[in-house]
């Protein structure tokens, strides 16, 4: 029985060598052979050594034509070793080894081309590739495989990315977000395919860093192009800044292989950013015109914690209640800064805070040029609404203070929401100076600009009360008055114009500083003071006494005149101790004022105690006026039906035309009707109990709290319209209707 059970296990590994087990033995025999054969010295006899060439060339095209790889591998890198023996030993014919080498060099180009195939073929799995990449390594070509590696994770990233396009319509980035995730995991992928061919150090890792940056090419090629195609309307700007962070978190894992990409796909993502950036910006800049165009420019208290979000009220910590004054159109700019603030601010941290801040600079100064528009009257934004009535040249001086001081709230606001932006950054990077030198430029442009505001504002003020036509004016109501004219008689006293211009002077103080700080309309008085004497210096002309002497041209005033004109401004300016801080300032201004006419300050004016004498008797004229002025319009002090145009009109108009007013006269220079709107504003409430403050002033209305709809009036001064003619009596507006004296 066990003879029987042998025979038929003979048999059947019989016919298992039949089947194919057979020849693996006979050619695993012929390896060792070969390999016996290699090592034996009969290589050195000729006929044997060409025997062995013919074995092994016949061995390599039956492995190379089952595609046996390794095992054809196997023989040429032994046969590349004997052959190396052989030629060290110097026996054998130059003939039969170049035969020999011929041989394995077929063999192993013939491998080479059957590998590279495999691996050039793109439904060729990873692992397949990751063989046959590894055997073209074994046979010393490193950097074929290092290349075929790179070419095959390019065609799939290709492929992918084609394949996605089709995500494009997904809302919310959807698409940059799978796109991102398959780029780099393709990269990652490639990246350890490359350790495990060449190891963690290979003189091939600068191909490998080359290919992963064109690859990040690739990648902001399809990122730039997908967010010029976001509409306004689709998820806007948080889209673009979102699609940014999805882009650099999965390119930041990449670091844990060694590859660190993040910083060159910045600076590609860089200038596609900027280009999406200013696009909205620029949108943004049309709903800042809107916002002017319907600004009235009047002046309403908030909390500083209602207009700025907590971010950036924690940068500035303070124990009292902060309040702040702004526009309409300020209060809807800061909304406006914080929402693209909030949207913007990651890009801080991906090292383009310059773009950040730039974006929110330009929008700011957009708006800073639009205000400049509304001073220089290019615009028609401050008699919207007003077609029924006339706009006061006082009212018009009030709004553009108003102008000023809300532009002063924002700089200090903008200030706040630029530091919180990079706050946490700067604490980090302290020593950030490229980051420092972008504040600094940022807010050295805004105060440039502001300062040409302010400018404007004095050059606008100075040339409408330093015009000939309003001189012209003004000395035709001088000519036809009486004694009790609100002017000094001009043979007796300085020009009328700065008549004018100490008593509108002081008007505008009285109203401007029941609303904004009283140090901060100091330092503008001071401005306009400065102002007047540069256009003394620069024009050297002030009035001329008689009105048949007005012309369009200049002329030049008596010496005398002159003088007692720059004393009368030097006197102003100590009166309303606009130069306390620096007296030596206004001194220089006056000396700079005789020189530009050819006078010597020392010589010319020694004797000159007469104009100080003459220039301190107008000013308290003028203040003797203003107060009877004053007194015959409060209460009781008018005959019902009178009007004291001093009072109400603009101090230029008000203190020559009492009398006009009083008879019903129509005259006024250029045709102005003698009906005279005015504008009381109380445009800055301060609470008397802290009860008012919480109850009135937390949450104002969208309008602001000055009217608009929805407005909640406060206790205390309001803001109302009302028209009043030559005709009409003063009406009791009530508890809550003062007029501003």
């Amino acid at each position: 029985m066990k003879l029987k059970n042998h025979v038929s296990n003979q048999k059947k590994f019989v016919k298992e060598l039949v089947d194919g087990i057979y020849v693996k033995l006979i050619v695993e025999e012929a390896e060792e052979s070969v390999i016996e054969d290699s090592v034996s010295d009969e290589l050195n006899s000729p006929s044997k050594l060409k025997a062995h060439i013919n074995y092994v060339s016949e061995t390599l095209d039956t492995l190379l034509s089952e595609n046996r790889f390794d095992e054809a591998l196997d023989i040429v890198e032994i046969e590349d070793e004997n052959l190396e023996r052989l030629q060290r030993r110097k026996g054998s014919s130059a003939g039969s080894l170049k035969l020999y080498n011929s041989v394995i060099v077929e063999g192993t180009s013939v491998l080479m081309l059957k590998l590279r195939v495999v691996a050039e073929n793109p439904r060729t799995a990873a692992a397949e590739l990751q063989q046959a990449l590894s055997r073209i390594c074994r046979l010393g070509n490193g950097h074929l495989a290092t290349d075929l590696l790179l070419k095959y994770y390019n065609f799939r990233i290709e492929a992918g990315i084609h394949s996605l396009r089709s995500l494009k319509s997904f809302p919310w980035g959807v698409y940059i977000r799978e796109l991102s995730k398959f780029v780099f995991s393709m990269i990652s992928q490639a990246a350890r395919s490359f350790v495990m061919l060449h190891g963690e150090t290979s003189p091939y890792t600068s191909e490998l860093i080359q290919w992963a940056q064109k690859e990040t090419e690739a990648f902001t090629s399809s990122f730039g192009a997908y967010i010029r195609s976001i509409s306004e309307l689709s998820g806007g700007l948080c889209t673009v800044v979102q699609s940014l962070q999805f882009a650099v978190s999965f390119c930041s894992l990449l670091e844990a292989q060694k590859l660190v990409l993040t910083p060159y796909l910045i600076q590609q993502i860089h200038p596609c950013m900027e280009e999406a950036l200013d696009t909205y910006i620029e949108h943004f800049k049309k709903v800042v015109a809107i916002f002017t165009a319907s600004d009235s420019w009047v002046l309403g208290k908030y909390l500083v914690s209602g207009i700025l979000v907590e971010s950036c009220t924690s940068v500035f910590v303070s124990d009292r209640t902060e309040y702040c004054l702004l526009t309409n159109s300020g209060r809807k700019l800061m909304t406006l800064l914080q929402a693209i603030a909030q949207d913007v601010s990651p890009l801080a941290a991906h090292e383009m805070e310059s773009s950040t801040i730039k974006c929110l600079t330009d929008l700011f100064m957009e708006y800073i040029s639009s205000t400049e528009k509304v001073i220089n009257g290019d615009t028609g934004h401050l008699d919207r609404g007003k077609d029924d009535r006339t706009v006061s040249s006082m009212e018009t001086l009030m709004n553009h203070i108003s102008i000023l001081f809300n532009l002063l709230t924002l700089e200090c606001l903008f200030s706040r929401i630029i530091r919180s932006i990079l706050n946490c950054k700067s604490q980090r990077d302290s020593s950030n100076m490229d980051e420092h030198d972008v504040l600094d430029n940022s807010f050295l442009s805004i105060q440039e600009a502001l300062g040409r505001v302010r400018s404007c504002f004095c050059q606008q003020y100075i040339s409408r009360i330093m015009s000939n036509q309003n001189r012209r004016r003004i000395s035709s109501k001088a000519s036809s008055g009486d004694p009790s004219d609100s002017v000094v008689s001009h043979d007796a006293g300085p020009s009328i114009p700065l008549q004018v211009f100490f008593l509108e002077l002081r008007k505008i103080r009285e109203l401007a500083e029941e609303v904004v700080e009283v140090s901060w309309m100091r330092e503008l008085l001071k401005d306009v003071i400065e102002a007047i004497f540069d256009w003394i210096t620069g024009n050297q002309v002030i009035s001329t006494p008689h009105e048949e002497k007005l012309t369009l041209q200049h002329f030049e005033p008596t010496q005398d005149q002159f003088i007692l004109d720059v004393q009368f401004l030097v006197e102003i300016a100590k009166h309303g101790e606009y130069f306390s801080e620096n007296p030596f300032a206004l001194e220089k201004l006056r000396e700079s004022s005789f020189l530009s006419v050819g006078l010597d300050p020392e010589r010319d004016t020694n004797e000159d105690d007469w104009a100080i004498i003459a220039a301190g008797e107008a000013i308290e004229k003028l203040l003797q006026i203003e107060e009877e002025e004053v007194s015959r319009s409060e209460p009781g002090g008018a005959v019902e039906g009178e009007i004291e145009p001093f009072k109400h009109k603009s101090v230029q108009d008000d203190c020559l035309s009492s009398r006009e007013d009083s008879t019903g006269s129509d005259e006024c220079a250029g045709g102005r009707d003698a009906s005279l709107v005015i504008r009381t504003a109380d445009a800055f409430y301060v609470p008397d109990t802290e009860a008012d403050a919480a109850g009135d002033l937390d949450h104002p209305s969208e309008e602001g709290i000055h009217g608009g709809e929805g407005s909640s009036r406060m206790p205390g001064r309001e803001l109302f319209d009302t028209e009043l003619t030559g005709e009409a009596a003063v009406k009791d507006q009530g508890e809550n209707e003062v007029l501003l004296d």
